[in-house]
């Protein structure tokens, strides 16, 4: 628990792995927690998610999955950002200079 604290404190986020009662408080404390599938009933329902196998590589897995699914969604709104602010300036140039908009549905 200290652990978790002090790492929280400093700015890092915190992960943690468990599967035994004495865990739960880790678990509210962290920003992501699993639960190993083996584990008590009340550490699957605290925790955020739940590893059906006892193989600690499937977290490492899924937590690299995790942060794979952030970075694309992250790219994909910059571009989408970045599309449509240019396609919004070249519309109200267009309007402006040339009275009408240079791009249109044909």
């Amino acid at each position: 628990m200290l652990i978790t604290q002090s790492l929280k404190n400093q700015g890092n986020k915190v992960a943690v792995i468990g599967d035994g009662i004495a865990d739960v408080e880790c678990f509210k404390e962290a920003h992501v927690s699993f639960a190993m599938g083996s584990g008590s009933a009340l550490t699957k329902e605290y925790a955020s998610m739940v590893l059906t196998d006892n193989n600690f590589n499937s977290c490492v897995r899924a937590m690299m999955w995790g942060r794979n699914i952030y970075t694309n969604v992250k790219r994909f709104l910059q571009f989408q950002i970045t599309v449509n602010l240019s396609c919004l300036i070249v519309i109200f140039a267009g309007l402006i200079y040339l009275t009408e908009s240079p791009l249109n549905a044909t």
